[in-house]
């Protein structure tokens, strides 16, 4: 399998580039040059907080040296030196307020080979030439508000192309209102054809613009890191490069029941389903693409929220194996520990929230007599990774966790969501107790649409990882189940398999497929792994500098994955001291993605 794969590599290569060759040398230098991108924004634009928050979020996780311009302090304080960068940001309406002679600077620094990434939409009518438009009507900036879905023209990232988000979900662009012209490829476009993102070239430089305020949204903060390696003449990102799914509510107290959509497919019960189909349907999944699991245990659904507590439910769930009656949940966890991780979700399904427990001291009484109860069925060491119930939890439960749980590392909330409630989580230290470590999950569901396939590649092009969800009760969550709407996980009322494999399981195993052969270098781990990965990464240090034709990289770790983006102009690679993973056109790049051998790499392009 290995020599098959890197075949199919070698050969990615040379439909990139004219010749690559791969070498392993022993290097030792200096790197002189610490290459930096000018982040231009303005503070008391009232709108554009988000998106400045979310580029330096971006410019921390891709580990990029940036320097900062305040247009508040403008012209007071003057841009200098715009060929110190080879990125210039603009993340502010204000762009207006630049002089005249500092936008001949700026064009004639894109002229000169460098970038400019407008990823806020703005205007100056002196950088008109370099951004391919002029405002139509100077008294009425915005395009009227008509249909704003949003459309992926081409592969800006890896099976991006085609990628349709519908207007129900994006209402309003907000964009300027623009007369377009020259050669520009288009990005994106809304659903009436205006187009929203484009890419150019100006001189010897690159230009992207963003004619929309959707990059402040969090969900699509990959989005400016890519448009920042878009323009680039050279571009370096390193990654952790891990993807973790995770199944909630998993083994969980599964009732006797029979629920119709499994019914009139298997004639099984809920739990005879959990048993003899979802459990070994997600393991031939495993096999076949190579996934870890990590999946949050639930002792008792409802149960309880004051001692004495108990396992009624937990023993519920029976399903018949060669006439021998067993617990489901606790057969599927005593076998599942094996090759996955066995993580918390709760001893019931309640919330860590003080609204809901009334006191701290019931949380630590239910969190140790489900530590106790884990021990007495046989599950192994205690979990390190705990997984919020309904993905919410309060300080108080942070609390109560810190002080009565030991082996709990992690937490894996909800990147997005509400702060107060324990989501809008960033991968890192957890802000309520730095004991504890983040892992936010991005993406959910076993159906994968446009719109979660676009946040995913996001995620992927921000940090190099995925983070995903799943329930094994999403396929009775229809709408006609399901009063409130947020809560419908099967809204065509898929089922499971189906009869011409049109059920949510090949939903699902047809996005992996497409993902292994767009990422093929992702590395499927268990959270508590992720945890260990991201960790190192925070200690990983990078040096680069971009000479003529080459780029130096030094790091302080060997087997560092690397995303590396060469403009097109470059028609042949040497890449010494580095394993090329995978190789791949985008909209205006070479991405060619590396796993390091050594503490000193070295590329060569012609």
């Amino acid at each position: 399998m290995r020599r098959k794969h890197f075949e199919i590599i070698t050969i990615a290569i040379f439909l990139l580039f004219s010749s690559c060759e791969v070498k392993r040398e022993k290097l030792n230098f200096t790197v002189d040059k610490v290459e930096k991108i000018l982040f231009i924004y303005d503070s008391s634009d009232p709108y554009a907080g988000e998106i400045v928050e979310n580029t330096k979020w971006a410019f921390k996780y891709a580990k990029l040296n940036y320097d900062e311009f305040d247009l508040a302090d403008y012209p007071e304080v003057e841009i200098e030196n715009f060929e110190n960068y080879y990125v210039i940001v603009f993340a502010t309406e204000f762009i207006k307020k630049i002089s005249k002679e500092d936008c001949e600077r700026i064009k004639k620094f894109v002229a000169s080979g460098g970038g400019l990434a407008v990823i806020y939409r703005g205007y100056n009518e002196n950088l008109s030439d370099v951004f391919g438009v002029k405002l139509k009507d100077r008294q009425n900036l915005f395009l009227k508000l008509g249909k704003s879905g949003f459309v992926f023209n081409v592969n800006f990232l890896p099976m991006l192309a085609g990628t349709f988000i519908p207007d129900s979900i994006l209402k309003d662009l907000s964009m300027f209102d623009f007369i377009h012209f020259g050669d520009k490829k288009i990005i994106a476009s809304s659903s009436a054809g205006v187009p929203v993102a484009w890419i150019l070239r100006y001189g010897l430089g690159k230009v992207i613009f963003w004619n929309t305020s959707l990059l402040s949204n969090k969900l699509f903060r990959g989005f400016i890191t890519q448009s920042i390696a878009s323009v680039s003449d050279k571009f370096v990102q390193p990654v952790p490069n891990f993807a973790v799914i995770f199944i909630d509510d998993f083994p969980t107290a599964v009732p006797n029941v029979k629920k119709k959509i499994i019914w009139d497919e298997f004639g099984l019960t809920m739990a005879e389903y959990h048993f003899f189909v979802f459990y070994p349907d997600m393991m031939k999944l495993a096999d076949e693409f190579g996934l870890k699991y990590t999946a949050g245990l639930v002792f008792n659904y409802g149960a309880d929220i004051k001692p004495p507590f108990h396992l009624t439910e937990w023993r519920t769930g029976k399903a018949k194996v060669f006439d021998k009656e067993i617990e489901v949940s606790k057969t599927i966890a005593r076998q599942f520990k094996l090759k996955n991780e066995l993580a918390f979700h709760g001893y019931n399904h309640f919330s860590l929230l003080i609204d809901e427990w009334k006191n701290i001291e019931n949380m630590k009484e239910a969190l140790k007599y489900a530590q106790k109860k884990w021990k007495e069925e046989g599950l192994g060491e205690l979990p390190i990774t705990y997984i919020p119930p309904t993905n919410l939890i309060d300080s108080i439960g942070v609390q109560a966790l810190a002080q009565s749980f030991p082996s709990i590392k992690v937490i894996a909330g909800l990147y997005s969501g509400f702060f107060d409630v324990g989501q809008y989580r960033e991968f890192g230290r957890e802000p309520w107790n730095g004991k504890f470590y983040c892992i936010p999950r991005v993406s959910a569901g076993f159906f994968i649409d446009d719109y979660v396939k676009t946040l995913i590649l996001s995620e992927i092009a921000m940090l190099g990882v995925w983070t995903h969800f799943v329930h094994p009760d999403d396929i009775i969550y229809t709408p006609d189940e399901v009063e409130n709407p947020e809560l419908v996980r099967n809204w065509f009322y898929l089922p499971w398999r189906g009869k011409n494999s049109e059920g949510l399981y090949f939903k699902f195993r047809d996005w992996l497929q497409k993902l292994k052969e767009n990422y093929p270098f992702l590395r499927f781990m268990t959270c508590k792994e992720a945890c260990n990965e991201m960790m190192r990464f925070e200690n990983l240090k990078v040096e680069y500098e971009f000479m003529d034709k080459a780029i130096k990289i030094k790091t302080n770790q060997k087997n560092v994955f690397l995303n590396v983006q060469i403009d097109f102009k470059y028609k042949n690679l040497e890449v010494i001291n580095a394993v090329v993973l995978n190789t791949v056109q985008t909209a205006s790049t070479n991405l060619v993605v590396l796993r390091t051998t050594d503490k000193y790499v070295l590329l060569k392009m012609e």
